[in-house]
Order: structure tokens, then C-alpha cells, then sequence
């Protein structure tokens, strides 16, 4: 096709864009991209507080009485060094001793000045970096020479474990049901739009016209129609979501949502792109089955 023709055939698919139908495939373009965005934002941030609240699960190691430094630093050595593990850091029990002092309070506090001497044994607080190796991890500190106890809250943990289990799973099945619904109703309504022209495409073959001339302001108009509605949605969806963080950061400074700039900015890219992936394939499927052409010889 030369550069005027194409030119005349986008313009035409612009004005189409003010009919009815048009507008009414927009909205529900935007409707489907809307849900969509919405999930997907809730299905990420449900993901980062699973990994935070993974992140949040510290075992107690508590040391034998008669350990010297030589195997503290030893076993302190031998815990760093287990796969899983994060971070670990050496209380001496004086120091938790300051520690159950602080929790216990001023009132409840006063018996511990009383005691003859610091009953608290020295001990590791050991971090992990998934909740369900914690119960390993824990099995080969215990087997470590100079370890007497390992407390971690195992019922605790074991319930948080499956707990993430049932959630990450439900949301990548609600993520395929949400993906594959949107794509089924987003390209079946841009079908609709396109079955509207029928007589206008009857009419093009009877004076002549080529398939891909044909073929051009349609495809045009479903790409635009795609991209009008998911850019839409993402402007409204992360509008909302930009206000939501800052109500978060203040209301409830300990729940750390998704706010880098360049993961929404790329997310509302995505989009779009599935936007116009959607409105180019619902509309090629539909006339091709009027012109019975192959999209290559356009």
C-alpha cells in the first residue's frame, strides 16, 4: 500500500472510533483492563507481604552453659553457613537479660533485680529467609555441637507456611481465570464491533477493493481501541493506587506495598501492550473469517 493510502485508511479508523459501537468496545475494553490491573496489583502485593512475613520468622538458638568464644565463633560459623539462613546475631545473656527486663516492665520487672545471679543462657537469633525452611534449618542447628534449645514457634510457622501456600495458589488460578476471561470478552465484543460492518465490507469486495485494503482500517481501529481502553484503565487504576500507598505510608507505616516507580511505570506498559494485543487479535480472527485471507499477505 503507498503512504497516502495508509494515511487515508487510519484516518477512516479514527473516525470510526466515534460510533457507538466503537465507543461502546472501548469501555468494555476498559472494563476488562481495568479488573485485570486491579488483580494483578492485589496478586503482587499479597506476594511481598508473603515474602515479608517469611522474611519476619527468627529462631532462638540457646547455647550450652560451658561454651567459651572459640565455639561461640565456631558455631556461629557453622549456622552462617546453612543454606536458608539470612542474618544471625550473638546475644550474650546479659543482654537478654536487659531484654526480658524491657518486656517484662517496670511492676513486672522488680523480681528479676532480687535474683542471685542471670539464669539466661547466651544465644543466637537467627533469621531465615523462607518460612518453610525454618523447620530444617532448625534440625541442623540442633545437631550442631554447643546447642542446647532451638525455639521458633514451630505450630506458628508451619500455619503461616500453608497459610502462604493456599494464597499463592488461589491467586495464580484467579490470575489465569481473570487473564483468560478478559481475553475472551475483550476480543468476542471487538468481534461484535466488526460483524456491525459486514454490508460496509460486502460492500468494498463488490467494487473491488483488495483484502488488506479491506483489512487495514480494521485492524487500525481494534489496535486502537485496545490501546485507548488499557491506557485508560491504567491512568485510573494507578492514579488510585499512587493515593493508596501514601494512605498506607501514614495510616499503616508497617504494611510495605509495591511503589517503585519504574515496576508501575513498566506495569502500565504491559498493559497496554496486552491492550493492543487483544484488540489487534479479536479484530484479524473476526474479519479474517469474512475475507478468508492470510494476515501475512497484508
Amino acid at each position: 500500500m503507498r503512504l497516502r493510502t495508509i494515511a487515508t485508511l487510519t484516518s477512516q479508523a479514527v473516525r470510526n472510533l466515534k460510533r457507538p459501537t466503537c465507543m461502546t468496545t472501548t469501555v468494555v475494553v476498559m472494563a476488562c483492563m481495568l479488573a485485570l490491573s486491579l488483580f494483578t496489583l492485589v496478586a503482587v502485593n499479597l506476594t511481598v507481604i508473603g515474602r515479608q512475613l517469611q522474611a519476619g520468622v527468627e529462631l532462638r538458638v540457646f547455647l550450652l552453659p560451658d561454651a567459651g568464644p572459640d565455639a561461640v565463633a565456631s558455631l556461629e560459623r557453622s549456622i552462617r553457613a546453612i543454606p536458608g539462613v539470612s542474618r544471625i546475631s550473638y546475644v550474650p545473656k546479659d543482654e537478654a537479660l536487659r531484654r526480658l527486663e524491657a518486656q517484662l516492665g517496670d511492676e513486672n520487672g522488680l523480681f528479676i533485680e532480687d535474683m542471685p545471679y542471670n539464669p539466661l543462657p547466651d544465644s543466637f537469633d537467627v533469621s531465615v529467609r523462607r518460612a518453610d525452611e525454618a523447620e530444617s534449618i532448625a534440625r541442623r542447628i540442633q545437631e550442631l555441637e554447643g546447642v542446647e534449645d532451638i525455639v521458633y514457634g514451630r505450630e506458628m510457622v508451619r500455619n503461616l507456611v500453608g497459610a502462604l501456600r493456599v494464597m499463592w495458589a488461589a491467586t495464580g488460578a484467579i490470575a489465569v481465570v481473570v487473564l483468560v476471561g478478559a481475553s475472551m470478552v475483550v476480543a468476542n465484543t471487538i468481534k461484535l464491533s466488526v460483524l456491525a460492518h459486514n454490508r460496509e465490507i460486502e460492500t468494498m469486495r463488490l467494487v473491488g477493493a483488495s483484502d488488506a485494503f479491506i483489512l487495514f482500517p480494521f485492524v487500525v481501529e481494534g489496535l486502537l481501541i485496545g490501546v485507548i481502553g488499557a491506557a485508560v484503565a491504567s491512568l485510573m487504576v494507578f492514579a488510585a493506587y499512587s493515593l493508596l500507598i501514601r494512605w498506607i505510608g501514614s495510616a499503616a507505616p508497617f504494611l510495605k506495598l509495591v511503589a517503585d516507580p519504574a515496576w508501575l511505570a513498566s506495569a502500565a506498559l504491559s498493559l497496554v501492550g496486552f491492550g493492543a494485543v487483544v484488540g489487534l487479535s479479536g479484530t484479524i480472527i473476526s474479519v479474517r473469517r469474512h475475507l478468508r485471507v492470510d494476515v501475512q499477505d497484508v
